[in-house]
């Protein structure tokens, strides 16, 4: 081999195995709804295919109408979308949505063509305030490389994690297509969209160009609302090259940073089993039910009558550890003191009294 190509050969191949400066997150729009029998199959396919292969993926799920948590500041967003598959994926706004059954290809094939992202965002500070319950975020952005060309924007959205709502998907409605993959007929809600916090659009950061190496910081404050609980709550953070549509965007790079925890903390897991609490109390409507679980196990969730009498089972089946959001439409019931019961197949129980 010649002496002189040796060296360059070595150069190549160990730029080629460092490891990316500032690697890209990618994030996926999900189109879902709880009135949509694929969207379970392709919550099962983003926990037990994608995220194990690619966990720096950020995914925001935009249910649509029907529903119960269309209703959010910016829920036009999902507007912008135009999905040719239910339930659709839309990656990177690069314009084009994906099915479910090559969610996990197509994301894959993002991080291979794009490891590195142009631009790097860092939470200089975040603070939660558990008696008002606001969040104060502060957020600069930083294009590592060379001038990118266009208008550039970003918006900060809340999720939560770990909802369970009323879905009209029965068992047998709809089954993934693909093999070994386990069916969450009765599953949580995760990465909901809560709050878009510039609302569907988002804010100006700088155009119409972007210098290299230059940063821009920015500041924003939001608060939780008293339902939702906000150790699962995240701030996911997204900056992009502002186009006519949301879809269409592409986005430089997205973080998800949980509300509660310090920057760059994860949460832990929950050490103690039970109902933490039942908001609003008294209620008329609708309810919320918070419950904390230490360990996988087989549970069941129950609403009583004061005589003892079953009135509705709300969920039944394997819960993984973790704090949980119970949504309970309670329009139907009668006025009257219930309780609401937490028990587990080990024969232990939690009760609390809620009043309609």
């Amino acid at each position: 081999m010649n002496k002189m190509l040796l060296p360059l050969l070595c150069l190549l191949f160990s730029a080629a195995s460092m490891p990316a400066q500032n690697p890209r997150n990618v994030l996926i729009y999900n189109l879902t709804s709880t009135d949509c029998g694929p969207c379970s199959c392709m919550d099962s396919i983003f926990h037990h295919a994608l995220l194990p292969l690619y966990p720096n993926t950020v995914i925001v799920a935009l249910h649509g109408i029907g529903s119960g948590f269309n209703q959010y500041q910016g829920d036009s967003a999902r507007n912008y979308f135009r999905a040719m598959y239910e339930p659709s994926g839309f990656i990177d706004g690069l314009g084009r949505d994906c099915p479910y059954l090559k969610i996990t290809d197509s994301t894959g094939m993002r991080y291979a063509n794009s490891p590195e992202a142009p631009v790097q965002i860092a939470i200089d500070s975040k603070s939660w305030n558990e008696q008002t319950r606001q969040v104060d975020l502060s957020v600069t952005f930083t294009n590592l490389g060379a001038e990118l060309p266009g208008a550039y924007w970003f918006n900060v959205i809340v999720t939560e994690d770990h909802i369970k709502h009323v879905h009209r998907t029965m068992i047998g409605c709809s089954t993934p297509d693909v093999p070994n993959l386990p069916f969450r007929n009765e599953y949580f809600n995760d990465w909901v969209t809560r709050k878009m916090v510039f609302w569907s659009q988002g804010d100006s950061l700088i155009g119409p160009s972007w210098p290299g190496q230059q940063a821009v910081t920015r500041s924003c404050s939001f608060s939780l609302d008293t339902a939702w609980i906000p150790k699962n709550c995240y701030v996911v953070v997204n900056v992009y090259n502002k186009a006519d549509s949301l879809y269409k965007s592409p986005i430089q790079q997205v973080i998800r940073q949980s509300v509660t925890g310090g920057v760059g903390i994860p949460e832990e897991k929950p050490v103690e089993d039970g109902i933490i609490r039942i908001f609003p109390n008294p209620a008329s409507d609708l309810i919320n039910v918070h419950f904390s679980l230490a360990s996988e196990r087989f549970c069941s969730l129950s609403i009583y009558d004061m005589t003892g009498k079953e009135i509705e089972n709300i969920l039944q089946g394997n819960v993984s550890p973790g704090l949980y959001n119970i949504e309970i439409n309670t329009q139907g019931f009668p006025g009257g003191t219930y309780l609401v019961v937490l028990s587990t197949t080990e024969g232990k129980s939690w009760e609390k009294i809620v009043i309609l």
